[in-house]
């Protein structure tokens, strides 16, 4: 018979290993590309050599995506078995990022050059075939010396919605305003995996 966990055993797991904290995630580039191979590809953060940009002081929030393997049911003889079916990504139709507004509107101007190439209403024409490798956003995991831990690339990044950003005009507090980007992909590569 195993072991029972003690608080001891916690507290000497917990102290060798430590907790990964709320602030601990970095938004690493967003590289948004067309359709093809040969496209326009804007550099929404990042310097393009996977460096951090100094851009990302912006992004407020992330998430680390989730990942999830069906289940499928097969019958024989009236018993229920359980295999493994496809995997799914909760949140490739809809994965937001939080920035901070910068006050010369320049990390939201890319966003919405962005949009536009992914489709102009104004000629009608745009980039709106399945991204590629490509259109990436690149995510890192960060320990408390602020190195990374384990990087994961959402693959297939393309744009799906600006947010508004609100001001309060008559309220005027001072608030720092912050907008929300929405982006869809694929799948997930994850790069600590065996």
């Amino acid at each position: 018979m195993a072991d029972a966990t003690t608080i001891q055993k916690f507290f000497s797991q917990a102290g060798s290993n430590q907790f990964s904290r709320d602030f601990l995630f970095r938004v690493k580039s967003i590289r948004l590309a067309g359709s093809q191979a040969g496209d326009q590809v804007i550099e929404i953060l990042g310097d393009g050599d996977g460096d951090i940009s100094p851009d990302l002081v912006y992004a407020k929030t992330a998430e680390l995506p989730g990942r999830n393997i069906e289940d499928k049911v097969v019958n024989y003889f009236g018993q229920e078995f359980h295999v493994p079916g496809r995997a799914t990504y909760p949140s490739a139709a809809g994965y937001s990022i939080e920035f901070y507004h910068d006050e010369n509107c320049s990390l939201r101007t890319k966003f919405e050059a962005a949009s536009r190439l992914v489709f102009d209403n104004e000629t009608s024409t745009g980039q709106y075939g399945m991204p590629g490798d490509n259109s990436v956003i690149n995510l890192v995991q960060i320990n408390k010396a602020l190195k990374p831990t384990r990087e994961f690339q959402l693959v297939g990044a393309s744009i799906r919605d600006i947010g508004p950003v609100t001001y309060d005009i008559a309220g005027g507090t001072g608030e720092v305003v912050n907008f929300t980007v929405t982006f869809a992909y694929h799948f997930y590569r994850d790069f600590a995996a065996a």
